[in-house]
């Protein structure tokens, strides 16, 4: 949506009175206007900065669309506090549809924040700085109302007690800490924030020293418990694999923080792997390690879902349906073309599924997409277990591969390596699992390609190359559901 003309205080054009939706929609359009933003950010930084810095350049690195409430943005901005002392400062940012629902919630922020330092002296360096021609607040890193475990999570001194006491290195083994290091790596404002920790330690017996990584998450909720939870149930079904997979290890979990700690998963994830694919024109040797790489993620799923089962929802074919039941409504009041072809599909998936014996249930591990696989060396690692349920083994390796097609949609000169390295993937995983059917599998394949579409298009349907990529996921669903009910019909 382009905005022209003068706007009024929500944003919009003065002559137009659009719904909360439609403000919410202009704003991701204002969020492209790079000068704008970039004069923006030069003052909310003057006035949060403890020290004068210039903007150099930024980046938005989430944005989350809740359709007549907000949008949450998070911002990586460069910055110099001085020649050639360059630094980078995270931002965090909640766009409302008006500026009275801005001010609002920054008075509730600002208020929140000063009932947390009671104690405090002086008049405190403001928390949150009001853009009112966007309805926009916007924060510091680590200040944040609902993650206030952020704070102590990023405080050096407190961090280093804490993992000096729970690391089974330190309590156990006689190594002692040097350093400690901290950087958020994935920051959903008020929802969720991982970190990761750099631990530098000694061990003065041996004359040794060691370089390892911690990952750290917080979250808005209890939700927390039940982190902690999947990570040693996940940990000791990697254990028990005999080297098929491997794990994040917990650490430590502090209830008061909302606040989990993790071992680190070594390698590189997945999709890593494929960027670095040539496009024109692949080595043999690195489509044939590539095939091998998938060869072993085939054993690692296998593997995981022989484990016993977790806690967690049931992630059956109704349930899957009905979790995208609200994004495919709004979608109507967007795409209604795509919507209706959608709705289509979703209607001959249900049919098909009806008529399709379904497998037996096992572990899910509910996102596993080619970002939550890591390779190291010949290992696979597999992280991020939040979504953790019970699910047909189908699911899993269905959204496996619907990552893989979304990635050749989206990089069409890879297409002639990716589509026989998928078909490897798919044989691999149904030779070393004969209790699924292939037609089961195209049916989960074409219920997830057209799920994506619907995960997807809040963060991305207000740009143009957007409509063409979902295109391509129905299209390759409408394949895998033609394949599911010709194949069924031979048997």
């Amino acid at each position: 949506m382009s905005i022209r003309g003068p706007l009024n205080e929500s944003g919009m054009p003065g002559d137009v009175t659009p719904d909360a939706a439609e403000i919410l929609t202009s704003r991701l359009e204002q969020l492209r206007d790079h000068d704008r933003m970039k004069v923006v950010l030069q003052r909310a930084l003057d006035d949060l900065s403890p020290r004068p810095v210039q903007v150099q350049d930024f980046e938005i690195t989430y944005c989350k669309v809740k359709p007549w409430r907000d949008v949450s943005l998070a911002l990586s901005v460069d910055s110099q506090h001085g020649p050639g002392t360059p630094c980078r400062q995270l931002v965090s940012g909640t766009m409302w549809a008006t500026i009275d629902d801005a001010r609002t919630h920054l008075r509730e922020e600002l208020a929140s924040s000063h009932a947390a330092e009671p104690g405090r002296i002086g008049r405190p360096r403001p928390s949150a700085f009001l853009v009112p021609e966007l309805a926009t607040v916007l924060r510091l890193f680590p200040a944040d109302s609902i993650l206030t475990s952020l704070v102590p999570a990023t405080d050096v001194t407190r961090m280093t007690a804490l993992l000096s006491e729970n690391m089974p290195e330190c309590r156990d083994e006689g190594w002692r800490m040097r350093d400690l290091e901290v950087e958020p790596v994935h920051y959903k404002p008020g929802r969720l924030c991982t970190l990761r920790y750099g631990v530098t330690l000694d061990h003065f017996e041996r004359g040794e020293s060691q370089r390892l990584y911690l990952f750290g998450k917080a979250y808005r909720d209890d939700r927390w418990r039940q982190s902690f939870e999947t990570l040693d149930t996940t940990w000791k079904a990697s254990v028990a694999s005999g080297g098929a997979w491997q794990a994040a290890r917990p650490i430590a979990a502090v209830g008061p923080w909302r606040f989990v700690v993790q071992s680190a998963v070594p390698g590189e994830r997945f999709r890593t792997v494929l960027s670095d694919l040539t496009p024109d024109n692949a080595r043999p040797e690195q489509l044939r390690q590539i095939g091998r790489h998938l060869e072993a993620v085939a054993r690692a799923i296998h593997s995981m879902q022989q484990a016993p089962l977790g806690s967690g929802p049931r992630l059956d074919v109704a349930a899957l349906l009905a979790a995208q039941r609200r994004n495919l409504d709004y979608l109507h009041t967007v795409h209604e073309t795509t919507a209706r072809e959608l709705e289509r599909l979703r209607t001959e998936i249900e049919r098909v599924a009806a008529a399709t014996p379904a497998c037996d249930l096992v572990l899910a591990h509910g996102d596993f997409a080619h970002g939550n696989v890591m390779l190291n060396g010949n290992d696979v690692g597999i992280i991020d277990f939040d979504r953790m349920g019970q699910a047909e083994p189908t699911y899993d390796v269905a959204y496996f591969l619907t990552h893989l097609t979304s990635f050749t949609l989206r990089h069409p000169r890879r297409a002639a390596h990716m589509q026989p390295l998928c078909d490897h993937f798919r044989t691999a995983y149904l030779e070393m699992a004969p209790e699924v059917s292939p037609q089961r599998l195209a049916l989960y394949e074409a219920l997830d390609l057209s799920a994506y579409v619907l995960r997807n298009f809040r963060k991305q349907s207000h740009q143009a190359r957007w409509l063409k990529w979902a295109t391509g996921q129905i299209d390759s669903a409408w394949e895998r559901l033609d394949y599911a009910t010709r194949a069924r019909r031979k048997q």
